[in-house]
């Protein structure tokens, strides 16, 4: 053999293990380039997630209280049709029960999701929904026939600008996480499935969810504000909203 066959045959294998080790290598960038791709995908896909999780258990809910305001017409066989219809009572403690009875204005708390037979509805922040209920349309106030003799319901939901939806008898909030200067302590009671065993504490206070743009303080009815998905989040509000019209029932 040639000194230079020799001297090829001894690169030979070198060359090779080069070319290889080449090729993992680009085949490792080429991984960890598409799990980063993937990851960011699977972080924008979650973003995008939870407002639509948001409307769909806020339709949930609000197909749930048409269902027991029409279920609580005394005589369903009338041939005059529905004549006294009621919604139900906020759960206060957060056990998933109404309070009966909740007073003769406007009552807020959680929403009663054991009296309404559903399980517990979360929002995207793992948070029970609140619940709003106008005066003139809960368990107790209601006056018969609801559909056509009473005022127009009382709340008002709002823009950032102009009202957008008035007659509203109830309204469905899914509030988020909690943002600078709302405390969610459930001392001194102990933890419910959505709240406190204690009504006083923190944990079952509205005001500890719900924010304040454009004026209007969503903690305070009757008047809600409402604003974009896309806006949400951006100034410390982040709450999502879905009414409940009186003609609705």
């Amino acid at each position: 053999m040639t000194e230079r066959g020799s001297i090829s045959a001894r690169n030979k294998f070198p060359a090779g293990q080069k070319g290889a080790a080449l090729l993992i290598f680009l085949m490792l960038i080429v991984v960890s380039v598409a799990g980063f791709l993937l990851s960011g995908m699977s972080r924008n896909s979650h973003q995008l997630a939870s407002p639509f999780h948001n409307t769909r258990i806020l339709a949930e809910a609000k197909n749930a209280l048409v269902a027991y305001a029409r279920l609580s017409d005394p005589d369903l066989s009338a041939d005059t049709g529905l004549n006294y219809r009621y919604l139900p009572c906020p759960d206060q403690d957060g056990d998933g029960l109404e309070e009966t009875p909740c007073g003769t204005s406007s009552a807020a708390g959680w929403l009663p999701w054991m009296s309404l037979g559903l399980a517990p509805l979360r929002d995207a922040s793992g948070t029970c929904l609140l619940y709003f209920v106008g005066a003139a349309y809960k368990q107790g106030t209601a006056t018969a026939p609801l559909i056509s003799a009473l005022p127009n319901a009382e709340f008002n939901i709002n823009n950032a600008s102009a009202v957008i939806s008035s007659d509203v008898a109830a309204v469905l909030i899914a509030p988020g996480n909690n943002v600078a200067g709302q405390s969610r302590s459930v001392a001194p009671g102990t933890a419910t499935e959505c709240g406190s065993s204690s009504v006083a504490s923190d944990k079952n206070q509205v005001s500890n969810y719900l924010e304040t743009t454009a004026g209007i303080n969503n903690a305070t009815a009757p008047e809600f504000v409402s604003i974009p998905i896309s806006q949400n989040n951006l100034s410390g509000f982040n709450d999502i909203l879905l009414g409940l019209l009186s003609n609705e029932l």
